[in-house]
């Protein structure tokens, strides 16, 4: 990703988030969604979570791969 041959750090979070998004190209996914998925907890305050591994993920892996659908979530590009 990005062009570049050298492994990215991902944490947990980052990781497994990417990965859920990846695994459904072109699907849209609510904050909600993507909490319960990859937190496996109840997504009652996930807003600023998910965000912040999305943000932290465009700064890792560039801006074209995450996509935000403004009023309902993200989606992975292809």
């Amino acid at each position: 990703m990005g062009g570049n041959s050298h492994p990215v750090p991902l944490t947990y979070h980052e990781f497994f988030t990417l990965a859920y998004l990846a695994l459904h190209p072109d699907w849209v996914f609510s904050k909600e969604q993507i909490y319960e998925a990859v937190w496996k907890a109840d997504p009652e305050h996930c807003r600023a979570a998910v965000a912040n591994v999305v943000y932290s993920l465009r700064r890792k892996i560039g801006d074209g791969y995450i996509e935000t659908v403004v009023g309902s979530g993200y989606r992975f590009v292809v």
